[in-house]
């Protein structure tokens, strides 16, 4: 009688290029923990709207910021502190005036993402196109 072996549970197949490939993409720490940093931040609706309005009119001041999103100037100010510690904004003083900006290509490229997909709903939306969710 044919006798079929036990299967092993402490032997792990492992696929070596497959795990080259993941590993790579890994490699550099820095640009991994900067990329969570951003999502994080994106995480935020609040955090998101500020930095949306910033991507699309450019350089606004605190004042314009809460307008356009609907929040306290003083909320807008603690969410431009945190944004501008993780590098995200940029602050630029016009005399007394001080206006803000996206910076980084990485939170650009994300927020072009975020715009076309939020873009691309309202529009279907303001169509009448009820059968895409």
């Amino acid at each position: 009688m044919h006798r079929v072996p036990e299967r092993r549970r402490d032997v792990r197949v492992i696929d070596p290029d497959q795990v080259c490939d993941a590993t790579a993409v890994l490699a550099d720490t820095a640009q991994v923990e900067q990329a969570a940093t951003v999502l994080d931040a994106l995480g935020d609706v609040n955090r998101l709207s500020i930095l949306l309005a910033l991507h699309h009119a450019g350089d606004l001041c605190v004042s314009d910021l809460a307008f356009a999103v609907g929040m306290s100037d003083s909320a807008v100010s603690h969410a431009l502190r945190l944004l501008r510690a993780h590098g995200m904004v940029l602050a630029h003083r016009e005399g007394r005036l001080v206006r803000y900006r996206v910076t980084g290509a990485l939170t650009e490229r994300l927020l072009d993402v975020v715009s076309d997909g939020v873009v691309g709903e309202v529009a279907l939306h303001a169509h009448g196109d009820a059968s895409v969710t």
